[in-house]
C-alpha cells in the first residue's frame, strides 16, 4: 500500500497490484514443510500457509479491499487487478502496474527509465515483514496514519479449497494444514455461490464426500455452535448485502 499510494501520488493510475513468491505449490502441508520450519523455528501450519498460497490470497485480499480492485478469476491473475508472480528475482516483494495519459509526464516517466509505456512498472525488491511492523504501528501511534484500511465494503475474500479429497465426517484442520488452502474470489461471486471463506473453514465437519482441488460451499459443511466467527461474518454479510462493491 505504501508503494501503491506511491504510484498515485505521481499522478499514475495503478492497475495491478502484484506480490512475488518464492513458492506456490497448493498441495504443500505441515509434513512437507516441517523441515523448513525447524530451520528457522516456525510453526510448520504458518509455514504451509505461505508455501500452499493461503496467505497471499489473504494479503492481496486485503489490498484488493483497500483500493476497489478485484481479481479477473478465481486464484488471481489478469490487468486491473491485484495479482502475483511466482519466482522473479530479486525477490520477495511487490509491484504496481501503472498507466499515465498525459503526454508530458509520459515523456518524463521515459525520461527516468521507465520506458515508453503503456504501463510503468514500480518495484519494491524485499518484504522485511518484521523490520516494517514496527514502523506501521509507530506511524499510526504517532501520526494516526493507517498503512492501509479497507476502501469500503468487501471487494475479495479467501475461500477454502480441497486440498486432498475430502470424506464425509471429516473436521478441517487450521489454515497451512493438510485439509485446505486458500484461494482469492471477488466477494460478489463469493456470496452468489455461498462459498466457505477459509477463516471459517477450521473446525467445520463435512456433510459429504468434496474431490480435491474442489471449492467448498457452506452446504458441505456444518458449522461449529456458538462461534464468534460466524457470528461476526453473518454480521458482515448483512451489512453489505445491499451495497456489493464492484470495480
Amino acid at each position: 500500500m505504501n508503494l501503491y499510494g506511491f504510484v498515485k501520488g505521481l499522478g499514475v493510475k495503478p492497475v495491478v497490484c502484484g506480490n512475488i513468491k518464492g513458492l506456490h505449490d497448493p498441495y504443500r502441508n505441515p509434513t512437507t514443510q516441517a523441515g523448513f520450519a525447524k530451520q528457522w523455528g516456525l510453526n510448520p501450519y504458518m509455514v504451509t500457509s505461505f508455501a500452499d498460497g493461503t496467505k497471499i490470497s489473504f494479503e492481496q485480499a486485503i489490498v484488493a479491499n483497500a483500493t476497489g480492485m478485484r481479481v479477473a478469476r478465481r486464484g488471481m491473475f489478469g490487468p486491473t487487478i491485484v495479482d502475483y508472480v511466482v519466482g522473479a528475482t530479486p525477490g520477495p516483494g511487490v509491484f504496481v502496474l501503472g498507466t499515465h495519459d498525459h503526454p508530458a509526464m509520459q515523456h518524463y516517466l521515459n525520461l527516468y527509465k521507465l520506458g515508453k509505456g503503456p504501463l510503468y512498472l514500480f518495484y519494491t525488491p524485499y518484504h522485511l515483514c518484521h523490520f516494517e511492523v514496527p514502523n506501521t504501528v509507530a506511524r499510526v501511534a504517532l501520526l494516526g496514519d493507517a498503512t492501509l484500511r479497507p476502501l469500503a465494503g468487501p471487494c475479495v475474500d479467501v475461500v477454502s479449497a480441497a486440498k486432498i479429497d475430502l470424506k464425509a465426517g471429516e473436521v478441517i484442520d487450521a489454515l497451512g494444514g493438510y485439509h485446505t488452502y486458500g484461494l482469492a474470489e471477488n466477494s460478489d461471486v463469493t456470496q452468489a455461490e455461498n462459498l466457505l471463506p477459509i477463516g471459517i473453514a477450521e473446525g467445520c465437519r463435512l456433510k459429504r464426500d468434496v474431490p480435491k482441488d474442489a471449492v467448498l460451499t457452506y452446504a458441505d459443511i456444518e458449522l461449529p455452535e456458538g462461534r464468534l466467527c460466524d457470528r461476526l461474518r453473518a454480521e458482515q454479510n448483512a451489512m453489505f448485502a445491499a451495497a456489493p462493491i464492484s470495480a
